[in-house]
Parts: C-alpha cells; structure tokens; sequence
C-alpha cells in the first residue's frame, strides 16, 4: 500500500490478507482436495465459521506460547499449474518464564499440511474446518529453551476464487507473502467478525479491534503479530521457464535444474516475521545511491515511470538518512506485480508494487500530482517506520507506522515539487479523511489511539504530521523522530507505543505547543475557517489594502461524532495570493503568508500588498482538520 493504493488491513500492506483467505471470504479458495475445483461459498456461511472460530478458540488468545526466532524454507512456485509448494522450518523459543507443555498453531485450511521434526507429542485437536491445530508436548519447553517445527505445504488453486477475486498465483506474477501459507502461532483475532449487526446475529458481543494503549502485556508483541519479534530467515525459491523468482535477503546462489530456476536468498540480519515471494518474467534496470544497488524488475513494456521511482528512491534515501539513520540493508528492490490488486507494499529490502499504480500510471501530464514518486517515497519509508521502529500491538500502532511514512514521504514531495505544489494533496487528504468518517462501524479514535482506521492514519495523519512540521518546525519534528529511532529501533520487547513517540515531540517542541500537540494527537478536533468576503482596494502609492471578512470556530467531537463548541485559542494562517490573468492555481504566488491570533467569530482583517491580489485565505493550504476544504479562499472584488 500506500497512500495511493491502500495496505488493505495490516501495517505495510497486506499483511492480514490471509484472514480472508482462511475462511473463503469473499476472494477465498473454498476447496476440500486437489482434484476439485474451487467451490462457491455464501458470504453468511462464511461470517457463520468465523463467528464459531471466535466462540470456539477465543479462549485461547491471550495464552502464553513460544515464539519463531528463526525461518527456513524451500519454496518451489509454478505458475503453470498455479501450485507453491512450500517446505519449511520454523526454530520456536519459551520467551516466557514458565514452562509451556502446549502449542496451538493456526493454518491455512484451504491448503494441504503436514507437520513434522516436533518433540515427542499428541495431537489434541486437529480442526480442520478452521486450519486450528493444538498439540500437546510429551515434555514441556522449559523458559529459554527452543525446538523444531516442520512442515510441508502444498496449495493449489483450481478455478476461480470465491468471488471471482484475484488470485496471488498467477502465470505471469505470483505474489503472495508468509500470512497466506505459512502456519501462524496461536489464536488469530484477525479472523473475527467487526461489523456490529453481524456480530449481534450470531450471539458475539461488540468488537473489538486492538488492544488498549494502556495495556502492558500486550506490548509483548509487535504490530506483525504474536509469531515471533526479529527472526533470521534463509530461503530457497525456484520458478519455472524464464521467471525470475525473488524473497526479502541477498542473493547468494541461483543455478538452474530440470529446467527450473532456484535462488537462494539470505538475510544478513535480524528482520521481522514478514515476507513475500514473487515470480515473474521481469526486465531489470539497475542504478545506485551512493554505491547501494537500486533494482527495478519490471514488465518489459512497462517502463514508462522506472525512472521516476529510481529518483524516488534516490532521493527518500537522501532525505531518511540525513535526516533519521542510516538505511540497514545494502540493496532495494522494486517488483512489479499484475493489476489485479492496487497497492505498494515493504518488505525487508523488497517492495512490491502494482502496475496500475505505478509502472502504467500515466504521469505526463505536469499538473498532475505525482502518486508514483509518491509511493515509492512512502514505502522507502517504511524501511524506518516498520522495519526499523516495530510497535507494540497496540491502539495507535499504525500511527508509527503509516502515518510516519505519509509524513516522510510529504517531506520528500516538497523538496521535490516545492510547497505550493502541497495543496492539492493535502485538500485531497482533507476530504478523504472527512467523507470516510461517516463509513466508521465502531468509534473513530484520536490520532494517537487509532486501531488500524486508514482513514485516520494515512489521511488525517498527512494533515497531523504536515501541520505539526508547520507549527514546531521541521529540523525539531526530525529531531524527535531522530532520536526516537536511535532508541526504540530494532528494540525488543515491549516495544514502542505512540505515548512514547508524542514524548519525544513534546521535548522538542516549546512548551507554548503543548496543549497544541495534545489537541491534534490525543483529541478530535475540527476548525470551520471560512472567508466570506474578500475586497480589495488600489492605494494612491501603487500598493493595494486588502480586507477579508473571515468565520472562524474551533470544535471538539467524541467517537460518535457529537461536537461540542471550544474556544479558539490558537493562531491561524492567513494569505494573499497574486495569480496572472489566465494562470491556473498552482502557478499563483503568495503575496503574504503569515500567522496571526484573531479574536472573534467574524474577524476582520486589512492587510496592504505590494501587488494586485488575485484571491485570500484563510489556512490557505488546508493544514488544519477543516469541515469544509473549498470555502477557505475566496477571489477578490476590486473596489
């Protein structure tokens, strides 16, 4: 994902994709053997097996268990046959301080399993309905202590999809990661149902999304779940014909055999529980920043915007480390997959991203906003905000993770296409955060709370993170963020919350911005700023006196959207703006940018400008979480 796409429901992409998957859902793979073809399955039955995986296995969730430190597998992908089959070993370690005599393990039940290499032990439940599996160990892991697991795994997909939705296995561009196949440790709540009237048909009591940000135990886990924190991971995958096959790590071995091809991929450092296979027939085109090799594998038509993510990942790595640290991996790979799905997504040192949003999106013309540079700044960024600051699983997760990389790809927006050319954006932000508020199923939450809500943390973490840059300045906003990643990255449990991040900030920021930062992060405010008469008037000296007529109020909402009045107790920007007769918005020139306090609902303000002023404003490029984005400029009647 990314800003343009959408990382659908879990940090840097699809990470829960799977969840859906499980249980058919609506692009699931409902088959019961590998000679059958896939099955139609109601969208009720499948919310009647999720709501019985919930009543059944719930108990489980919050039940100690050892966790994957290290991965290794042999994957073989056919495209041909639309087949993987996946041989792999999981290294489990107690990283509690008792003894656990039990593993609970979660599969993909549309897939066949075995397992092997466990310890003397007895299956106790072995459900395959659900994929939920619970051994018992014959003698328990003592704390500290690690063993095997081994599996195999052969998937198949005959057909179509349940839903006629895209597979992840395809002739010419399979991409899937480990959260579709690979076996996952414990209870998955991901699986349950979060629609309130569906749940309350089947007997389940309201939903619920994260854990609370106060809850200290559940910082045991990073935002990518209970499986494991940083793992060491070696892999080998093999495709077929002229496909090149690629996984997070650096290559250190491709040979050919029985008309195969096979790389062996291994990373040099610990990395998160987080990975994804691909296979394609791509072209390369290879370029570097500072001796680090920049790869591009992409469709031999398709190399209209390469270029354009070679600069943006160029320059991302000259903003991220100048102003962060340094970048922890010796490559970066951008893959194109197939436009069945519209999202970007960052693995360790490999970025999947989809053609429709970047290798075939057509960019020429100039005045278009440029999502690809866009995205590949954003998913560049992820390789801090994620890969090297993991958070806790908990409210707030995805603020440290997508809304920083919004933030950091803005920043290297603008000192690409300069300030003025922000606006646009960040009234698009504006009205995607505004219009998706009505969609919200449970609670909308403040910034610093938000449980995976895209809405909240992609579009009003752009505007957050924009303005808070504008308010405290940006060397002190990096500063924090600096700071914050020398040290919480790559930490180990308990990992990192957003309280900890706004800590950060405040020791930064004057302490004038305190109650600032508190409103925009830990409340839900909104502003109604509005010119409702802008005059102008030439002077005998050649200047002209400019007066605006401005609305303006300050409100406060709770989850549901109740507002209550608040007193307006902050500056505001407001502008002057020259624009040559038949010159469009962006080609406009400010004539006076400045903050001011102004007292009163309906201010008055007179201002004198060197220039004839074309139009006004009022929090001209919409920083602020405004009700309404288009009424905060108006043109200018000459007197």
């Amino acid at each position: 994902m990314c800003a343009a796409g959408r990382h659908l429901t879990g940090p840097l992409g699809v990470a829960l994709a799977a969840c859906l998957l499980a249980f058919g859902g609506v692009g699931g793979w409902i088959f019961h053997n590998t000679n059958t073809l896939a099955r139609y399955e109601a969208k009720d039955v499948t919310m009647d097996k999720q709501a019985l995986y919930e009543k059944t296995y719930r108990k489980y969730k919050d039940l100690p268990h050892p966790k994957i430190t290290d991965i290794r597998a042999a994957v073989d992908i056919y495209p041909e046959e639309r087949r993987v089959r996946i041989k792999g070993s999981y290294v489990l370690q107690n990283k509690t301080n008792q003894p656990l005599d039990t593993l609970r393990l979660q599969f993909n039940p549309d897939v066949e399993s075995t397992l092997s290499g466990l310890p003397e032990h007895k299956v106790e439940l072995d459900d395959k309905t659900s994929g939920f599996r619970i051994i018992k160990l014959a003698q328990a892991l003592a704390p500290g202590a690690r063993m095997p697991l081994d599996f195999v795994i052969d998937v198949r997909h005959p057909g179509f999809s349940n839903g006629g939705t895209p597979d992840t296995v395809n002739l010419n561009g399979t991409f899937f990661n480990n959260r579709e196949f690979f076996p996952s440790i414990g209870y998955q709540n991901g699986f349950e149902l979060t629609d309130r009237n569906e749940r309350r048909k089947r007997g389940l009591g309201e939903p619920e999304r994260m854990a609370k940000l106060e809850d200290q135990a559940a910082r045991a886990n990073t935002a990518f779940g209970a499986d494991g924190d940083w793992i060491s991971f070696d892999t080998v995958v093999s495709t077929s014909g002229k496909q090149i096959a690629l996984a997070p790590g650096y290559l250190q071995k491709s040979w050919q055999e029985n008309g195969r091809n096979y790389y062996h991929y291994k990373m040099d450092q610990k990395m998160l529980p987080f990975f994804a296979y691909l296979s394609a027939d791509w072209q390369v085109k290879k370029a570097d920043w500072h001796g680090i090799p920049i790869e591009i594998y992409h469709d031999r038509k398709h190399a209209y915007n390469v270029d354009r993510m070679i600069t943006g990942t160029q320059k991302s790595l000259d903003y991220f480390t100048t102003q962060f640290t340094p970048y922890q991996h010796k490559q970066v790979r951008i893959l194109e997959f197939p436009n069945y799905n519209s999202f970007a997504q960052s693995f360790a040192n490999t970025i999947p991203f989809s053609e429709s949003i970047g290798f075939i999106a057509d960019l020429r013309d100039k005045e278009d906003i440029d999502y690809v540079f866009y995205v590949t700044a954003h998913e560049m960024a992820h390789q801090w905000w994620g890969h090297q600051i993991a958070p806790a699983n908990v409210q707030g997760e995805t603020m440290l993770v997508e809304s920083l990389a919004q933030y950091s790809a803005l920043m290297v927006m603008e000192k690409e296409y300069g300030r003025d050319k922000m606006r646009r954006f960040l009234r698009y932000e504006l009205d995607r955060y505004l219009s998706s508020r009505g969609g919200e199923k449970i609670e909308e939450l403040p910034l610093y709370r938000v449980e995976n809500q895209d809405y909240i943390h992609y579009r009003k973490g752009s505007l957050i993170f924009y303005r808070l840059r504008d308010e405290i300045g940006e060397e002190a906003l990096n500063r924090a963020l600096k700071r914050f990643v020398q040290d919480k990255g790559f930490q180990e449990a308990p990992f990192t919350t957003s309280t900890e991040l706004l800590d950060y900030i405040r020791a930064e920021a004057p302490v004038a911005k305190h109650a600032l930062i508190a409103d925009m992060f830990e409340k839900i405010v909104f502003y109604d700023n509005r010119v409702l008469e802008a005059r102008a008037k030439k002077r005998a000296d050649g200047q002209w006196d400019v007066t605006m007529k401005l609305h303006l109020a300050k409100m406060e909402a709770d989850g549901k959207g109740r507002e209550t009045p608040r007193t307006y107790d902050e500056p505001v920007e407001i502008g002057v703006f020259a624009r040559a007769k038949g010159a469009k918005e962006q080609d406009e020139r400010a004539l006076l940018l400045e903050k001011r306090v102004l007292t009163g609902e309906n201010p008055v303000v007179t201002i004198t400008v060197k220039e004839q002023p074309f139009d006004v404003g009022v929090d001209p490029y919409n920083k602020m979480i405004d009700r309404v984005s288009r009424d905060n400029r108006k043109e200018v009647t000459v007197d």
